[in-house]
């Protein structure tokens, strides 16, 4: 699973971890059951920006006419706001390949830039006549927000 991935956020039950959100128990089916999972369980620092720009792209796909996933969005968007690495060939052009908004990649302020970039690049180009509020209103309904 890629940093960039949004974690699977769970609470603790008893003695059980279950999905936080309705959103994290869908990313979970992803997994095949009854096969052992890896699970590094952490205390995490305020990752609510992140998981909302992850659900922001899920909105998107899932209501885009063609076949864009989230992952094809994010790395647009990406690469549309300069979030990308600069690959120089050997013709002396430079292809740009995306970078990452991982956490160790980018601090909070930077993350708050990318993420206001990224609603704007959604609701001008993607989803016209959708605004910023109903995109991120729909995108922490998802959240369980």
């Amino acid at each position: 699973m890629s940093k960039e991935r949004p974690p699977i956020l769970m609470q603790r039950r008893g003695a059980f971890l279950v999905p936080q959100a309705p959103i994290d128990g869908e990313m979970l089916e992803a997994f095949p059951a009854g096969k052992p999972l890896k699970v590094v369980v952490t205390q995490p620092r305020n990752i609510k920006p992140h998981r909302l720009y992850f659900a922001m792209l899920k909105l998107v796909a899932d209501n885009m006419q063609g076949p864009a996933t989230k992952e094809a969005l994010h790395e647009w968007i990406k690469l549309k706001t300069g979030v990308s690495v600069a690959i120089p060939l050997k013709s002396g052009k430079v292809d740009l390949v995306p970078g990452s908004i991982a956490f160790d990649k980018m601090n909070d302020d930077e993350f708050r830039v990318f993420l206001e970039a990224a609603k704007t690049l959604i609701v001008e180009h993607l989803i016209p006549g959708l605004s910023k509020p109903a995109l991120e209103a729909e995108a922490r309904a998802m959240l369980g927000e």
